[in-house]
């Protein structure tokens, strides 16, 4: 049985890899039909448009954007991080005994992967925080023009991804929720993730 779990580790024959692929899909088309009713009793709206609206207008391209080269590097790492093989993550194994970042951060990183709130982040789950999180900090140092990681409403004005600067400025007002007049990865994350699992 050990073996079965240190091969999660390495890369997978092409064959394999399309299975799971094809799940983390499965398992993602059935989170959003899950989700669907509570989308339809209070939706949010900025500007008038739906998160998922505002998305796109950032070019948030999500599962689609995947390549084989990342899939496998996010498997890899999640099975490192796997010390006990059992195929999740324990809070002990990630938080606890995690050696990345602080352990403020794993434990934001741990919740909001945590998507049925079980206390343990199985692959899939791991996997889909990854790709959200991922492509959603390419977008924002994009946007961050001086440099200084911090995101303002100018910055989000001026990177022309919404025509319309009022729509731009409520959607920066959304994003700071902490309502300083900039926004750290940390709490752009956090919304940003809220509206790409819903």
């Amino acid at each position: 049985m050990k073996n079965s779990f240190t091969n999660l580790a390495k890369p997978m024959p092409k064959n394999n890899s399309v299975i799971l692929f094809l799940l983390l899909v499965l398992f993602c088309i059935s989170s959003t039909i899950f989700a669907q009713a509570d989308r339809d009793k209070k939706e949010v709206r900025i500007g008038g448009r739906t998160t998922r609206q505002i998305l796109i207008l950032f070019e948030y391209k999500g599962i689609l954007a995947l390549t084989d080269r990342q899939w496998s590097s996010y498997r890899r790492v999640f099975g490192f991080l796997d010390a006990d093989l059992d195929g999740r993550h324990s809070k002990q194994e990630y938080i606890e005994n995690g050696v990345h970042m602080n352990r403020q951060s794993r434990q934001g990183i741990f919740q909001a992967s945590d998507s049925n709130r079980d206390g343990y982040v199985s692959e899939s789950e791991y996997v889909l925080n990854r790709i959200i999180t991922d492509e959603a900090k390419e977008i924002f140092y994009k946007m961050d023009t001086d440099r200084d990681s911090r995101l303002t409403e100018k910055e989000i004005v001026a990177s022309g991804k919404f025509k319309d600067a009022k729509l731009a400025k409520a959607v920066f007002k959304a994003l700071d929720t902490n309502g300083d007049g900039k926004l750290v990865i940390p709490e752009y994350l956090r919304v940003w993730g809220h509206w790409a699992r819903s």
